[in-house]
C-alpha cells in the first residue's frame, strides 16, 4: 500500500486504511504513540494501566503499611517570592 502525506493546518497526516486499522484494533479517537525507530514511521496503541491489571500499583493498606497514626506537618521555607505570587 502507499499512502501520500497531506498538510493540514500545519500537521501533517496520512490516511491509513481500514483494514490496517481493524488489524490493530484501534477505533476512532483513540490514543495511539507515533514514533520514529530506525527510518521507520510507528504507530502503535496505548495501553493505559488500570487496577485490575496493573501490578506495580500499591493497595492502600501497603501505601499505609508504616503509618502510626501519628501526623506533625512541618512548615517548608519555599524562599522568597519571585514574580506576582501573593501570600
Amino acid at each position: 500500500m502507499t499512502a501520500t502525506i497531506q498538510k493540514i493546518d500545519g500537521n501533517y497526516i496520512v490516511a491509513l486504511p481500514a483494514t490496517v486499522i481493524e488489524q490493530i484494533q484501534i477505533s476512532e479517537s483513540e490514543v495511539v504513540q507515533v514514533f520514529e525507530e530506525h527510518g521507520r514511521i510507528i504507530i502503535q496503541k496505548v495501553v493505559f494501566p488500570t487496577i485490575s491489571n496493573d501490578t506495580s500499583r500499591m493497595t492502600i493498606e501497603e501505601l499505609f503499611q508504616d503509618y502510626d497514626g501519628e501526623y506533625e506537618p512541618v512548615e517548608i521555607d519555599w524562599g522568597t517570592p519571585v514574580g506576582n505570587e501573593i501570600w
